[in-house]
């Protein structure tokens, strides 16, 4: 924690990590919790799956508990128009096993009342242990912006629904901290990085930027900081900072170059 905001190490910061060394990274740099990859994005592998190894489970559990680190979400259900929800539930019954608050959810359902329907069915799967579903919003797909992703949480009917606040996404999708004032209360957690002013020319220039060109907070022009003065002054924090000019760091090194940006721009607010 710092200046009263939790904080957590993102996956993509440390792309490619094992969990167990993810989580030891997460620990050596000071960051409350951290988010695993449970299920992988439509389209890609995981890497390292978790899901049904029970003796892995175990493992990860045991090295974050004597390290004292929580686990704040899992990543990433993809609604599609053909989402089988029941396909779902050993990752929701993981993320309890690890007491995540927190799963991840996109959309690249183009029919909204179909993805609100499945939404609504694994999250109410989810509230039976206690977690929420945040809707990640990206503009390259079918939930593109943080209006998008407060339609489909509300059709969803489900108290459980919220937003998951990229800064990136937010900022690439043609948002801007008004577009939160009205919408803060439907975000459940922010995942901060910063960016160059100038957009990705095409969405695959804007997929690539998000997953191997973000920059520090204060290292960009984003407007991060009119952002947080719109958002409580305890939300979680996922400091996701990938950038492909870091490959050669170590895992711990990505995570600490993470840490150590996060709290400069922290201390940044109060002056």
């Amino acid at each position: 924690m710092h200046r009263n905001y939790p904080l957590s190490l993102a996956y993509l910061t440390v792309f490619g990590c094992p969990p167990i060394e993810h989580v030891q990274a997460a620990a050596a740099a000071g960051y409350d919790a951290a988010g695993l990859r449970l299920i992988a994005p439509h389209g890609l592998e995981l890497a390292h799956p978790i899901v049904g190894d029970k003796a892995l489970i175990r493992q990860i559990k045991t090295v974050a508990a004597d390290l004292g680190v929580s686990f704040l979400d899992g990543e990433v259900f993809t609604l599609l128009p053909h989402t089988d929800v029941e396909a779902w539930l050993p990752v929701i019954e993981t993320a309890a096993e690890f007491g995540m608050p927190i799963m991840q959810i996109a959309s690249e359902d183009p029919e909204n009342a179909r993805a609100a329907d499945n939404l609504g069915r694994i999250a109410d799967a989810a509230a039976r242990h206690g977690i929420k579903m945040a809707i990640e919003f990206m503009r390259w797909r079918s939930a593109a912006t943080i209006e998008g992703a407060a339609e489909l949480a509300r059709a969803s009917g489900r108290g459980n629904v919220g937003i998951l606040l990229d800064t990136l996404h937010l900022s690439r999708s043609g948002g801007s901290p008004a577009s939160v004032a009205t919408l803060a209360d439907l975000v459940l957690y922010l995942q901060l990085c910063d960016a160059p002013a100038v957009q990705p020319a095409t969405d695959g220039d804007c997929i690539a930027e998000a997953r191997g060109a973000r920059l520090l907070p204060g290292e960009g022009d984003l407007w991060l900081k009119e952002l947080m003065a719109e958002l409580p002054r305890d939300i979680w924090i996922s400091v996701e900072t990938p950038h492909a000019s870091v490959a050669g760091l170590s895992f711990p090194a990505k995570a600490q170059r993470g840490m150590d940006a996060t709290r400069r721009f922290l201390d940044s607010l109060a002056t």
